[in-house]
Parts: C-alpha cells; sequence; structure tokens
C-alpha cells in the first residue's frame, strides 16, 4: 500500500511539474519563430553563410527564405528602372516583429538606401514595432532591401499579408528618396519626404490642387535643385499615400521620431563641416607663419 501511494505521490508531482513548464517552452519556441532571415537568391552559399553570422542567427532559430531578382521586380518595376534594380538580388534583411520599442532599423553595405529611408517606408507601410537589419556582403544600392524586409514581416509567425497598397506606396517611396538622394544628399532627400508625407497625412487634400499645393510648399527651398521629373514624382507618391488614408495621430510619433534622428544628424554634419573650416583656417595661419621665418 505504501509503495502504491508512493507512486501515485511521485505522478501527481510530475504531472504537476509538466503542467507548469510548459508554457515556458512554449514562448520559447513562438520567440524563435518570430525572426525571419531573407537571403538574395543570387549569393553563393558561403555569402548566405556571412550573412546568417552577421544577423548571429542559424537556420534552426530563424525562418530562413530567399528573395529572388523576378520578385524584386514585382514589387519595384513599377516604381524603379531596370538600372536601379540590376539583375541580381543581393540584399539581405532580418526581421523581429516586437510587441513595444518602435522601429529599430540598421543597414550594412547599403550605398542608395540608408535606415531613415527604411524606417520611413516602413511607417508607410503600416509596421510599428520591429528590430530590422538590412545588409549585404559587399556593397550594393538596396533598393530592393525593402522587398526582402516586407516579405519576412510577412512570414514571421506574428506577420500578416501587408495591403498591396501599401507595399506599392512603401516601395515607391524608397526609390523616391533615393532619386533625390542623387540631388539633395540622403539626409535631406529623407527630411524632405518625411515632411511632405506628415503634411499630406495631416490635411488629407482631397483634390489633386490640394496636394500640388502641399508638396510646392515643401519643395520650395530646393527648387534650384529638382527638375520637373522629381517634382511631379513626389506628387505621384503622395497622391498614393493620401489614397492609403494613414490615421496621423496614431503614427506621428513615428514620424516625428524620424524628424528628430535626421535633425540631429544634419545638425552632427554640419558642426563637423564647421570645426573642420576653423581648423583649416588656423591651419592656413600656420603655414603662412611658417613660410615667413623659413
Amino acid at each position: 500500500m505504501k509503495s502504491k501511494s508512493f507512486i501515485n505521490k511521485l505522478m501527481l508531482s510530475l504531472l504537476s511539474l509538466t503542467i507548469i513548464t510548459s508554457p515556458f517552452s512554449s514562448t520559447k519556441v513562438s520567440a524563435d519563430s518570430y525572426k525571419v532571415v531573407t537571403l538574395g537568391a543570387d549569393l553563393n552559399q558561403e555569402q548566405k553563410n556571412e550573412m546568417l553570422k552577421y544577423f548571429n542567427v542559424t537556420k534552426n532559430d530563424a525562418n530562413v527564405i530567399e528573395i529572388t531578382s523576378k520578385e524584386e521586380y514585382a514589387a519595384l518595376g513599377k516604381v524603379a528602372t531596370a538600372t536601379q534594380l540590376g539583375n541580381k538580388s543581393i540584399s539581405c534583411s532580418y526581421v523581429e516583429p516586437t510587441n513595444s520599442g518602435g522601429l529599430d532599423i540598421s543597414t550594412n553595405n547599403l550605398t542608395w538606401v540608408t535606415d531613415n529611408m527604411i524606417k520611413n517606408s516602413l511607417i508607410t507601410a503600416g509596421i510599428k514595432n520591429a528590430t530590422v537589419k538590412a545588409s549585404a556582403p559587399f556593397k550594393v544600392s538596396g533598393t530592393a532591401a525593402l522587398t526582402g524586409i516586407l516579405k519576412g514581416f510577412e512570414n514571421s509567425s506574428s506577420g500578416e499579408k501587408i495591403d498591396d497598397s501599401k507595399k506599392e506606396a512603401a516601395n515607391n517611396e524608397i526609390v523616391v528618396t533615393g532619386a533625390l538622394g542623387d540631388k539633395l544628399g540622403q539626409d535631406d532627400a529623407t527630411n524632405l519626404i518625411n515632411n511632405v508625407k506628415k503634411d499630406v497625412i495631416k490635411e488629407k487634400p482631397k483634390t489633386d490642387e490640394e496636394l500640388n499645393k502641399i508638396v510646392d510648399k515643401e519643395v520650395k527651398e530646393f527648387k534650384d535643385k529638382l527638375s520637373d521629373d522629381d517634382i511631379n514624382n513626389i506628387k505621384t507618391l503622395m497622391s498614393k499615400i493620401n489614397d492609403l488614408h494613414l490615421d496621423y495621430s496614431s503614427i506621428k510619433d513615428q514620424l516625428n521620431d524620424v524628424t528628430k534622428q535626421l535633425k540631429d544628424k544634419l545638425t552632427s554634419t554640419e558642426a563637423k563641416g564647421f570645426f573642420s573650416k576653423v581648423g583649416d583656417f588656423f591651419s592656413g595661419i600656420w603655414d603662412s607663419i611658417t613660410s615667413l621665418f623659413s
């Protein structure tokens, strides 16, 4: 009897332990499955392994998928030229949706697309919280980085299909901002698009005339650097964003965060330029003095 009683107690204890530990086990699996890595299909195996190492994941703890050049053309063919897209899929991304903390974006080896460009486009696509990394094993433009990132979101365990209109507007935003960056500088271009977008989402223009007025007001200081085509491209982009009927109150903090980051970056760049000029000035004086004595 004692033996039977002991066995019953032991089974009860094991059952209790199973109930207590089960939630922790399932949580771990769920957390791992949130991570998605997209790899350019045209990378060789060594380069793909290099990217997995850079993102600090293995195929066992992340959903690893490939992005083809065909997918990039399907996503960007309407808004980017063949020259901008190229004919190979190289860019890679790491996507981990989070419950809070906003958008934490970082880039590596992307020469044409910046972290703030990606951040701005993700806001347009309706993404609120995530850790995102975009990279390549060597320097590339990064035009198609957003294609992989958006696919990563859709393939994460918490992901849902992103509305096609939002994806098209977000991809269009990357391309337009990148093209403006060639003329204005990447940060000024991103800041311009962000400012126009804020006004459009906030004011919700009802006619093309009202929308054009908003754009013309913001591009005024860059009029001498931008062509009519550039300005028309901005207007076309803003028309797409306006059609999304985004709620300004729900994304204004995200948009203002981009503004703050860009302001800090631009201020830092201006400061470096100023002190560099001061240094050159005193260096010139010293050279003049030494040349007199020599």
